[in-house]
Parts: C-alpha cells; sequence; structure tokens
C-alpha cells in the first residue's frame, strides 16, 4: 500500500498525528482513506470553472464505483490502488460511504452563503462526519453507532467540522464561500461584496457568533459522551481533541478577515498524547 506520510504532514497534519497512535497495518488504511479525502476535497479549490469541478467529482464517483464491481476495476491512481485493498478489510466503507463523501463536495462548487444552518451542519455531517464515522468503524468493525457511541462520535465530526470552518474562514470568504447561513449575513447587515472586500471586520465577528455556538454545543456533547467511545478508536478522532484550543482561539479574533486561528506544534503534539493517555477527545 502507498505510503501518504508526506502528503498528510504537509496537509492534514492533524489526522496523520492521531492516525500515529494506530498499529501499523491500521494506521496504512487510515492514511488512504485521508488521502482519499484531501483529494476530493481540494477539486473545488483548483479548478477555475464549476464545470471542471464536477467533472473531477465525477471521475472520483466513477472510480469508487468501479472498485465495488465484480471484479473491481482498479485506477491507475495511487489513490484508488490503495482504497482497494482497504475495501479488503473488516469494517471497511462500502460504496455508499465513499460515494456519499464525493457527493458532498458538489456543495464547495457553488458561491455564497450556505441557505441555512441546517444546510450548514448537513455538509459538515456529510464531509468531516462522515469520515470519523468511516474511520472509527475500520478501527472497530463492530461499532455500535446506533447508541451513545455514535452520538459522540457524530459531534466530534461536528466540532471538527465547525472549527474547520472557522480555520478556513478568510480563504473561504475569498473563493465566495463564506461559512455564515444567508440569515446569519442578513443579521449582521453584511453583504457578500463586504466580505470580498474585507469590510466590517466587526460585523464579520458579528455573524461568527452562530458557528461559533454550534461548535462549542458540539464540544458540550462530546464532553458528556466521550466515555462511551471505545479506546481502539482514538486513532480515528483523537486530532479532534484540538479542536477546543482552536475554538478559544477563534472566540479572541478581533479580525477574523486578518488573524490566523493556529496552535503550536509543540503544543499539538503534547495535547495529543495527553489525550491518547487520557481517552479524552
Amino acid at each position: 500500500m502507498t505510503d501518504f506520510d508526506s502528503l498528510l504532514a504537509a496537509n492534514d497534519p492533524e489526522r496523520r498525528a492521531a492516525a500515529l497512535f494506530a498499529p501499523a497495518e491500521l494506521r496504512a488504511r487510515l492514511y488512504a482513506l485521508y488521502a482519499f479525502y484531501h483529494e476530493i476535497a481540494q477539486i473545488p479549490d483548483k479548478v477555475s470553472e464549476p464545470v471542471i469541478g464536477e467533472m473531477r467529482l465525477a471521475w472520483a464517483r466513477e472510480a469508487v464505483s468501479d472498485l465495488f464491481t465484480d471484479p473491481p476495476k482498479v485506477r491507475r491512481h495511487d489513490i484508488y490502488e490503495a482504497l482497494s485493498e482497504v475495501r479488503e478489510a473488516p469494517g471497511a466503507p462500502d460504496q455508499a460511504g465513499l460515494a456519499g463523501m464525493v457527493e458532498a463536495r458538489a456543495a464547495d462548487l457553488g458561491e455564497g452563503p450556505f441557505p441555512t444552518r441546517e444546510d450548514r451542519r448537513d455538509y459538515v455531517d456529510r464531509t468531516s462526519g462522515a469520515l470519523i464515522q468511516i474511520t472509527a468503524r475500520l478501527l472497530k468493525p463492530d461499532l455500535d453507532l446506533g447508541g451513545e457511541p455514535g452520538v459522540a462520535i457524530t459531534a466530534a465530526g461536528r466540532l471538527w467540522g465547525f472549527v474547520g470552518l472557522l480555520r478556513a474562514f478568510a480563504p473561504l470568504v475569498q473563493a465566495g464561500r463564506p461559512p455564515f447561513s444567508a440569515d446569519e449575513l442578513a443579521g449582521a447587515d453584511l453583504s457578500e461584496a463586504d466580505l470580498a472586500a474585507g469590510r466590517k471586520p466587526d460585523a464579520a465577528k458579528a455573524a461568527l457568533s452562530g458557528l461559533l455556538a454550534e461548535a462549542q454545543d458540539a464540544a458540550g456533547m462530546l464532553t458528556r459522551t466521550r466515555s462511551a467511545l471505545p479506546a481502539e478508536v482514538f486513532p480515528a478522532l483523537g486530532y479532534v481533541s484540538l479542536a477546543r484550543g482552536y475554538l478559544q482561539s477563534a472566540q479572541g479574533l478581533k479580525d477574523p478577515y486578518r488573524e490566523q486561528i493556529e496552535r503550536a506544534p509543540f503544543g499539538q503534539n503534547a495535547r495529543l498524547t495527553w489525550a491518547s493517555l487520557t481517552g479524552r477527545v
């Protein structure tokens, strides 16, 4: 199986760091899924026209479908070759799970805010949340996603997803995809032109209050339910333990257009190590 360590170290260091706590064979499977997730997530930012993005997503969707034909057809591509091996593992994702993550990225080809807060939550569930569910099941095939562990995993996916939108605020705004809902923009008296020009930073910060509140709600739910998570799934979601630090940084922003939400690498590593020892994500 291809080693995606360098790719993830450069583009998805938090997930990579948590995956290091998994046994080598399971780590390789996590890496393959994270490389796939990165591959489809970057499509909207690498195309000049939505139609080109749609074509690339269609290619990814067909490549996933090919993996599940009888016999499987494997594209000559490192990621899909690796996924063909993951497909044979206990707890491996099915076609619908992988294709669903591809479909979710179609939303990134549009412009403007999310129509509603529910649409934003659904987007997070279908991206960050879906990935955590898939990788947790890969590490523990008999994981019950219908009980309290499932609630904890949903909360983890939402927390990381909402924080991800906060961290990506400036580039999302510049790409014409602000992480607000339409009513949040209207309530703050902000226009898309204001956002594109970096105007009204105080209003932009105020408009983020809804996204911050949803992230805080997810953090609270995760705190209440994390004890239900079996230790085996830690490498699949341990990185979520870093989200509270990012969230705290986001709450202190004065100008979301220009300030970065970051933590020091040493702090990340120490937090992940502590989380692995305590099992508290």
